[in-house]
């Protein structure tokens, strides 16, 4: 089922493994989840989350009443950005949620920011991947920033 998803994806995806966190509005409860970008294109990502409830909440697909901020803290830059939900799944096996995210772009700024990270994380997979292709680049949110 993979192969079917991927095929549908307009934008290059590259393995990562950075901290973060995504701040759910509802309509009278905000809260943040601490949740692991495993994957990132110039339009979404894909996270990894211990839970979908958020308070008396639960994240939704296509839900009108809820809004939902991407943030991460890199050394190159920092993102934050609106996102739209598109998709979740379950890894019994891990006992983790996944799920899918589309960046909704609405300034030049934020397009140009992405546009840097991905350029600096295209470059650290042709030059440093691991053998998995993932890059295991530490960022600020997680607080392990090693000195090189």
């Amino acid at each position: 089922m993979s192969g079917w998803t991927q095929e549908r994806r307009g934008a290059e995806r590259f393995k990562v493994g950075w901290a973060g966190t995504l701040t759910c509005f509802f309509p009278d409860h905000e809260e943040n989840v601490d949740v692991r970008v495993t994957e990132v294109s110039a339009t979404g990502a894909r996270l990894e989350l211990k839970t979908l409830k958020v308070g008396p909440y639960h994240i939704v697909i296509g839900s009108e009443s809820s809004r939902f901020t991407l943030k991460v803290s890199l050394p190159e830059a920092a993102l934050s950005t609106p996102v739209r939900i598109v998709w979740y799944s379950t890894d019994q096996e891990r006992d983790i949620f996944n799920m899918g995210v589309f960046f909704l772009q609405t300034s030049e700024e934020r397009r140009t920011t992405i546009e840097k990270i991905l350029a600096d994380v295209r470059l650290e997979h042709t030059s440093k991947a691991d053998n998995n292709g993932t890059v295991g680049r530490r960022n600020k949110i997680s607080g392990n920033n090693p000195r090189s």
